[in-house]
């Protein structure tokens, strides 16, 4: 096991030298690293903390293309750099495509902008006229899950802790014991900065109310 999942182990009561549920092995330990894979991929999408650069080829005629990572999926881009002519395209989408160019589907030339579809496209307006020139993506994306203690945990240090409370969080939710589960969460939240934001709407329950006459009871 991994730091992380013992210290998980810890926390929940777990005796990380010879656990009783939890075996150390990749079966036994398979519930704890999924909450933390879990963890992990929220934490990357709520803070962006995860990025890497993505260097695309264009092609002439070719307009849109399909991004494959082979160690995560993509969670956004947050900026496209064009090689070839050395400045930076501006993000659209094809609603603003189409007010601004009916004919942007045939339009080419040195692209200006960039279109996010969908969780793995992107599109380039105007579409590329030669082939010459590579886009260089920085995107934010998010780790596969892990399988094994081999396998990296793709995590900034600062994160850790938050990653284990998730993972703790969610045991706890799972034996019905909703007070600890709250509590764990909580402390997430907070090493997150998030707590404020959203511990009040877990605590404050909304609903519609009507006032009614209670029911007559029975007597005698």
């Amino acid at each position: 096991m991994n730091a992380l999942e013992e210290r998980v182990l810890e926390l929940i009561g777990e005796d990380t030298s010879s656990p009783d549920v939890f075996t150390d092995d990749d079966e036994g330990m398979a519930p704890i690293r999924e909450s933390i894979s879990d963890a992990i991929a929220e934490i990357v999408m709520l803070t962006g903390s995860n990025k890497r650069q993505y260097f695309l080829p264009l092609r002439e005629g070719v307009g849109f293309y399909r991004l494959r990572l082979d160690n995560g999926s993509l969670g956004w881009i947050t900026d496209v750099w064009s090689h070839a002519q050395q400045w930076r395209l501006a993000q659209t989408d094809l609603i603003q495509l189409s007010h601004h160019d009916p004919r942007w589907m045939v339009s080419s030339g040195n692209p200006e902008s960039y279109v996010p579809l969908g969780n793995d496209i992107v599109g380039f307006y105007p579409k590329p006229s030669g082939s010459s020139n590579v886009m260089e993506l920085t995107l934010v994306e998010i780790p596969l899950a892990y399988q094994s203690d081999r396998d990296r945990v793709k995590l900034r240090e600062s994160f850790k802790y938050a990653a284990i409370n998730y993972a703790v969080a969610e045991f706890w939710a799972s034996r019905g014991d909703a007070a600890e589960a709250q509590k764990h969460m909580g402390l997430y939240l907070d090493a997150l900065g998030l707590k404020q934001q959203y511990m009040p709407q877990i605590e404050a329950t909304r609903r519609f109310e009507t006032h009614k006459e209670p029911w007559p009871r029975a007597t005698g």
